[in-house]
């Protein structure tokens, strides 16, 4: 299955206003009191498909994005990569949050996502990404995801990830993911903000958050792993409360 869709918003005076909205299943948008709402139109995404979304944010404008539920990744009757493609475009004074729910991979899945985000200098951002390997007492499938940022033409991260089953070896170690199966990132771009320090280690009922300054002194990237969605997503917006309203 391949699929696509696409969100604009723009600022007229004091409103953010959608200009274009359109989708497919599996992707299906819908427009909410919150702002924009991924709902699942089909099971997925499975084996062999390939999504591609777009969401930009004009001058000015502001959005927020999430989902209706979690993602799960499945594997194909005829096996296969599934692909999810994410392009993100935030321009001068414009904001958007991006937190759509968890993605679980289940066993035999093998599925890549790629997320590709332009800002503008002026642009800020919080993105939060959840991944699950496995359901309940479930070995995971296989994951690749790979960030892609810029911001003012420049790059301000680039960040990979390949874990799972099949990924090489010491994807479970110490340095990555160790015993945990849940693991949940947020980056945030906030213009005004001044450099921050690197955090002390938070460890917390069997949750490590770690709090890491880019180069940029606007960015900040918050890495939280555990065993459970929960404490995890507990961690993780403790971190990022701390970060924002330190700017």
């Amino acid at each position: 299955m391949r699929a696509s869709a696409r969100a604009v918003v723009e600022q007229v005076g004091d409103r953010t206003v959608f200009r274009e909205l359109a989708s497919q299943p599996p992707i299906v948008l819908r427009r909410t009191d919150r702002g924009l709402t991924m709902v699942t139109g089909a099971a997925g995404p499975l084996g062999g498909d390939r999504t591609d979304l777009t969401v930009v944010v004009g001058d000015g404008a502001s959005l927020t994005v999430g989902s209706a539920g979690a993602s799960l990744a499945l594997p194909g009757a005829h096996g296969g990569t599934s692909h999810a493609s994410v392009s993100l475009d935030v321009g001068a004074g414009a904001s958007l949050h991006w937190e759509p729910q968890p993605l679980v991979v289940a066993r035999g899945a093998d599925h890549v996502v790629s997320l590709d985000v332009t800002l503008a200098e002026s642009a800020s951002l919080t993105l939060v990404e959840t991944l699950v390997l496995g359901r309940h007492r479930e070995p995971s499938g296989r994951l690749r995801t790979r960030w892609r940022v810029r911001r003012g033409g420049r790059s301000l991260l680039a960040q990979d990830l390949d874990v799972g089953t099949g990924a090489p070896a010491g994807w479970n170690g110490p340095a990555v993911l160790g015993d945990s199966v849940v693991q949940a990132t947020a980056l945030t771009v906030v213009p005004s903000r001044s450099r921050i320090d690197a955090e002390p280690v938070d460890t917390v009922g069997g949750v490590r958050c770690d709090v890491f300054p880019l180069t940029d002194p606007a960015a900040a990237l918050v890495v939280a792993i555990g065993p459970d969605t929960v404490r995890v997503g507990r961690a993780l917006d403790a971190a990022l409360q701390r970060r924002l309203l330190l700017t």
